[in-house]
């Protein structure tokens, strides 16, 4: 440990993390060798070490286990689709009339369904995963999410305007920039992988 904590103090972490560090290695070794080990055995050299702390392996991913995450992230993306499209479409009337926006509302619903049924959909084409259904009904099941998605989108754009307020173009791209913003934040403090950003 003395030459584990002189090789750690030449790192740039902060003084709490090398001490949380050494703690959390002191306990795991006293733990260890109760069973005969010796921290060589558990973590190799003590340069081996230093690098694991400083580049810690990244976590494979799993879709049970980050569904939430996923389905969050999914769902700030297609926020951002939403609403930067129908920013953008303004800008282009049809025919001399204002193209058709959907409510802020609608996009909500519309990107929250995307958000939670996405991960659903990857779970189920997850390579080297014994699924429960055959292809072709997990093929089926995609095309219904498809289509409830699709109606769903279609119903939201239909909500009145009361409670399903159009915003101007504007309002729309500076949502799809927070939107943009917040899909780049998430994704690293939740460790997603895959998707943009």
């Amino acid at each position: 440990m003395y030459k584990f904590n002189q090789a750690l103090a030449g790192t740039k972490l902060t003084a709490a993390q090398k001490a949380e560090t050494v703690n959390k290695m002191v306990q795991e070794l006293v733990e260890g060798q109760k069973s005969g080990k010796t921290a060589r055995n558990m973590w190799g050299t003590v340069d081996q070490r230093v690098q694991t702390i400083l580049n810690p392996p990244k976590r494979k991913p799993d879709p049970k286990r980050d569904y939430w995450p996923n389905a969050g992230y999914n769902a700030l993306l297609f926020l951002m689709i939403f609403t930067f499209m129908y920013g953008i479409i303004s800008f282009f009337p049809s025919k001399g009339h204002p193209q058709p926006v959907m409510g802020i509302t609608g996009i909500i619903i519309s990107a929250a369904i995307a958000g939670v049924g996405i991960p659903l959909v990857t779970m189920m084409f997850t390579p080297g995963v014994k699924h429960k259904y055959s292809i072709w009904i997990r093929i089926a099941i995609m095309i219904v999410f498809v289509v409830v998605w699709m109606v769903v989108f279609t119903g939201a754009a239909m909500l009145p305007a009361v409670i399903n307020p159009a915003l101007n173009r504007y309002a729309y791209l500076v949502l799809g920039l927070l939107s943009a913003g917040g899909s780049w934040w998430y994704k690293r403090r939740f460790n997603i992988t895959g998707g943009l950003f």
